[in-house]
C-alpha cells in the first residue's frame, strides 16, 4: 500500500499526518528510506527516529558521515548475466537522465524529444554491453570514457583510427572474450552499432544523443555523486532496510540542487529493485520510502514500483502540494502517468486545499451520491388583509433528489491549518475498498501537530 498527503503551503500536511504516518510505522518496527528536499528534513525525521527510540537503527548517508555506497557494485553481484547487468544499468542512467530534461525544452519536442531519448538509450546499452564483455572494470567514468571516444565519422572507420581509442580498445578485448553464443550475437549487434551506424549519424544527431547520455555521466564522475555512489569500499546496501536500520539520505534538493537529485534518485531505484527481488517469505519485515516535496523526487519508474509494491512489503509516502504540481514537475504530457501512480496509492490524504485540479480530482475520486435538496417559495398580495379572508398567501416548498458530489470545494478549502492554540490540523482521507465507521469511504480526521524540539 502507499500513500499520497496533499495539501496547501502551510496546510499541516507536514507536521499533521506525515509526522502521524512515519512514527507509526517506526514504531512498528519498518526498516525504511527517508529522502530529503529541504534543509530542516534531516532534522524532522530523526526527531521522528528519537520519538519512538529507534536512534540506535538511525543511519545517516552524507558527506559529513561514514557510510558509503557503489550502485554498479550492488546490481552487479545480483545481476545473474552481463546481458541483465547491462539493461538494469541502463535503466537507471535514463531513469537520472530524465531529471536532467526536466527544467530544459523537455516534453515540448513531441517526436523528436522520443527520437533521442531512444537513440540515448542504444547508445547507453550499447556502451555498457561492450564494457561488461571487454573485462574492463564497469564503472562510470569508464562508460563516459568509451561514450566520447567512440568514432565520430565513417572516415575514421575506413582510417583505422578508431583502434587506437579506448571504445576501439574496448571493443577488440570483448571481441576476443569467451561468449555464449547469445552474448556473441549481441556483442556483433554492438559492434555495428559502433562501427556503423553511430558514425553515419549527422553530426547534429549524434551530439544531441552524446551530450543527452554524457550529461549524466559527467555528473555521477564528479565530486559528491562520485564519491557517495562509487565508492571502492561501500559499507551500505538496501539489504540493511530489512534488518530494520532507518536511513536519511541527507542531500537535500534545495541544498545541493542537481547532484541531491541524483543522489537520491539512483538510491531510490536501487531501493526499490532490491525490494522487487526480495524473499518476504524468509524476511518479512516491511519498509517504508519516505518523501516530503515528492515532486522534486519522483521520476516515471516510480508508478512502475508502486504497481507492485505491496507485495513487496514495502509503503511509499509521499507528500505534495498539488496534483498540478505533480504534473507540472514530471513535465508536459505527463498526467497520465501521475494518474498511474496516484491510482496505485491506494490512500490519499487531503489537507487544506486551494488548487482547482486538486479539488476536483478528490471529488471523482469519492464519487457522487443521492442527496435531498429541500426548496421553498412565498408571495405576498399586496391586500395585506387577504390571509384573514383565508386567500393563499403564495407560499410553497419542495423536495428533489439529486446525484452531487459528496465533497465540496469549501470542505476542501476549509479545512483547518493547525498552528496554535489548538494545534491540530484537519483532512479528509479516503482509502480505495475500505468503508470507514461513517459508512463511507472517506472522513473527515482531526490530526494533533505534536511540538519540535528545541
Amino acid at each position: 500500500m502507499g500513500t499520497m498527503v496533499f495539501g496547501s503551503t502551510g496546510s499541516g500536511k507536514t507536521s499533521g499526518s506525515m509526522a502521524a504516518l512515519c512514527r507509526a510505522m517506526l514504531r512498528a518496527g519498518y526498516g525504511g528510506l527517508f529522502l530529503t528536499v529541504k534543509p530542516e528534513d534531516r532534522q524532522t525525521y530523526t526527531e521522528y527516529v528519537r520519538d519512538t527510540h529507534r536512534l540506535s537503527d538511525l543511519l545517516v548517508f552524507s558527506p559529513d558521515h561514514l557510510l558509503r555506497y557503489n550502485f554498479i557494485a550492488d546490481e552487479m553481484t545480483h545481476s545473474r548475466n552481463p546481458v541483465g547487468l547491462v539493461e538494469n544499468l541502463t535503466t537507471l542512467i535514463m531513469t537520472v537522465t530524465e531529471l536532467g530534461e526536466r527544467g530544459s525544452t523537455a516534453g515540448s519536442g513531441g517526436d523528436n524529444e522520443r527520437y533521442f531519448r531512444l537513440e540515448a538509450m542504444r547508445l547507453c546499452r550499447n556502451a555498457l554491453l561492450v564494457l561488461v564483455l571487454s573485462g574492463e572494470p564497469v564503472t562510470i567514468p569508464n562508460l563516459h570514457k568509451l561514450i566520447v571516444s567512440a568514432p565520430q565519422s565513417l572516415e575514421r572507420i575506413q582510417g583505422g583510427e578508431w583502434q587506437a581509442t579506448y571504445c576501439g580498445e574496448c571493443l577488440q578485448l570483448a571481441d576476443n572474450a569467451d561468449k555464449t553464443a547469445s552474448q556473441r550475437a549481441d556483442f556483433d549487434l554492438a559492434l555495428s552499432y559502433f562501427l556503423h551506424e553511430w558514425p553515419a549519424l549527422s553530426h547534429r544527431t549524434r551530439s544531441v544523443v552524446q551530450s543527452t547520455l554524457t550529461s549524466t555521466t559527467d555528473m555521477l564522475s564528479r565530486g559528491a555523486a562520485r564519491d557517495m555512489l562509487s565508492s571502492p569500499s561501500p559499507n551500505v546496501s538496501p539489504s540493511m532496510m530489512y534488518d530494520g536500520k532507518v536511513m536519511i539520505a541527507d542531500f537535500p534538493v534545495l541544498v545541493y540542487r542537481d547532484v541531491g537529485q541524483l543522489i537520491q534518485v539512483i538510491l531510490k531505484f536501487m531501493w526499490q529493485r532490491a525490494h522487487a527481488r526480495r524473499d518476504t517469505t524468509k524476511n518479512n519485515r516491511p519498509t517504508f520510502i519516505v518523501c516530503d516535496e515528492a515532486q522534486m523526487l519522483l521520476v516515471e519508474e516510480d508508478h512502475r514500483f508502486q504497481a507492485i509494491s505491496r507485495s513487496t512489503r514495502t509503503a511509499c509516502l509521499y507528500a505534495t502540494q498539488s496534483v498540478s504540481g505533480l504534473v507540472d514537475a514530471l513535465g508536459p504530457n505527463s498526467e497520465p502517468r501521475v494518474h498511474s501512480l496516484l491510482t496505485n496509492l491506494q490512500t490519499r490524504v487531503c489537507h487544506q486545499q486551494t488548487d482547482v485540479r486538486t479539488v476536483e480530482y478528490m471529488q471523482q475520486l469519492i464519487g457522487r451520491s443521492r442527496q435531498l435538496l429541500m426548496s421553498g417559495n412565498q408571495s405576498r398580495d399586496e391586500n395585506w388583509l387577504a390571509p384573514m379572508f383565508g386567500q393563499d398567501s403564495g407560499a410553497s416548498s419542495g423536495f428533489s433528489e439529486a446525484w452531487e458530489f459528496e465533497l465540496q470545494a469549501g470542505d476542501l478549502n476549509g479545512l483547518a491549518k493547525g498552528g496554535p492554540p489548538h494545534c491540530a490540523t484537519e483532512a479528509i482521507v479516503y482509502q480505495g475498498g475500505r468503508r470507514f465507521p461513517n459508512g463511507r469511504t472517506w472522513l473527515k480526521a482531526r490530526i494533533p501537530q505534536e511540538p519540535r524540539h528545541a
